[in-house]
């Protein structure tokens, strides 16, 4: 069996675009389906492994984690190594479902563990298969992409009475997303939160926590890779920079290429001068559960890391840092990555890296997009030519996803 593994996750939201859980997805290397290890005994140690060595910490940010799991491996008790409160099981739609499963099911919700069912589509076979389950479960996950959209809007008011959580999955486009909630969902998931245009606002609000910082730092006269390593922890204050600084209040005719080379384009009187407008514009936004701004920081890191620890350009890092960070931005504007990008003094490079993926750059920020998509066949492909091992990918992933946590808060 190979024993090279990706860790991914993906966001679950809720109707208020705040992430409510992460789904993990553990894959074989060259694996292409979406399946966990073939039995319960290595499904046992990718957990173990993943709880004690890797940590929830890290991979669930202090959210609830989904997990795929078949009728192997609740029945042969595989489930007791996970701490309930971490974790809905989710079972897959190739489960068996018998008498000896069920009253499994029930044990272990009596012992508080939570379940979900997993790909619901409108078919007679699969009404067959699960009906059984569907007063005992407490998430129903409805594939949106697979349900004729009228059945759906019927059966939305069967499903409507039952005590379980709707969630609508694979939803890929705002239209999807807004269909979705008018039809009562109460969870979402899919590509679309990936690169999620949920947030009604057109800008984002720094921290004011940050803030306050910076203007002290700045008193002290803390040195720039001090003040950088600040602003790296809140993307949105980086983007409130940016877009200050292209401004008519302050526009420069050089190219920025990283943090550091904006606050020097910058100086720390304007600097300083910048934050206290921000500290008094009006009240910042603390929180950091935003699956936008979470998802930009982990692209970030992710590419800064394939950039120094990959060894692949270690003399990037900086811009790779910056593609990562503003690959999102056409999500936050509502607005094409062309339009957005126009808006960014940006360096060529960068721009071209966001926009069409061009370069070294444009190659790393691919990589890391297949990797959202769960895309396991290209990500073979990117390994090869960015010269990066799964296990070193994986190192990186883990410590991006530590990284926004540790922002967050939540861990």
């Amino acid at each position: 069996m190979n024993k090279e593994f990706y860790i991914g996750r993906q966001p679950i939201l809720d109707a208020r675009g705040h992430i409510y859980a992460y789904e993990l997805l553990f894959r074989q290397a060259g694996e292409v389906t979406a399946k966990i290890l073939d039995n319960s005994s290595a499904t046992a140690r990718v957990l173990i492994n993943a709880i004690q060595n890797i940590g929830l910490g890290t991979l669930l940010s202090g959210k609830l984690g989904f997990i795929n799991v078949d009728e192997h491996i609740i029945l042969e008790g595989t489930l007791d190594i996970l701490p309930k409160d971490n974790f809905v099981i989710e079972i897959l739609e190739t489960t068996k479902v018998t008498d000896e499963l069920i009253e499994k099911i029930k044990f272990y919700q009596e012992q508080g563990y939570r379940f979900a069912l997993d790909d619901m589509v409108l078919s007679k076979e699969y009404y067959a298969m699960f009906s059984r389950l569907f007063t005992m479960v407490d998430v129903i996950k409805v594939d949106y992409m697979l349900c004729n959209k009228e059945n759906l809007k019927v059966n939305m008011q069967i499903f409507k009475r039952l005590r379980a959580q709707l969630l609508a999955e694979k939803v890929e486009t705002q239209a999807d997303y807004e269909f979705c909630r008018e039809l009562g969902f109460d969870l979402f998931q899919g590509y679309f939160f990936a690169k999620p245009v949920t947030i009604s606002s057109k800008s984002v609000d720094p921290s004011k926590a940050a803030t306050l910082q910076l203007i002290s730092m700045l008193k002290k006269d803390a040195e720039a890779s001090a003040l950088e390593k600040v602003i790296k922890n809140y993307p949105d204050l980086y983007i409130n920079l940016l877009k200050f600084m292209n401004s008519a209040a302050f526009f420069t005719k050089g190219h920025i290429t990283s943090i550091k080379h904006a606050m020097a384009l910058l100086g720390r009187e304007n600097l300083t001068k910048w934050l206290y407008l921000i500290l008094y514009a009006g009240p910042g936004m603390d929180s950091f559960d935003n699956p936008l701004l979470m998802t930009a920081q982990i692209r970030a890191r992710a590419m800064e890391n394939i950039c120094v620890k990959g060894h692949v350009a270690p003399d990037k890092a900086g811009e790779a840092y910056l593609v990562g960070l503003m690959s999102l931005m056409d999500a936050v504007f509502n607005k094409t990555k062309e339009d957005v990008m126009k808006e960014f003094n940006l360096d060529t490079e960068i721009k071209d890296a966001v926009i069409s993926h061009k370069g070294m750059l444009g190659k790393i920020l691919k990589t890391i997009e297949d990797y959202e998509k769960d895309n396991i066949i290209m990500l073979d492909e990117h390994f090869k030519a960015l010269g990066i091992k799964v296990g070193s990918f994986n190192e990186i992933m883990l410590d991006s996803f530590n990284y926004a946590c540790t922002i967050s808060g939540d861990c």
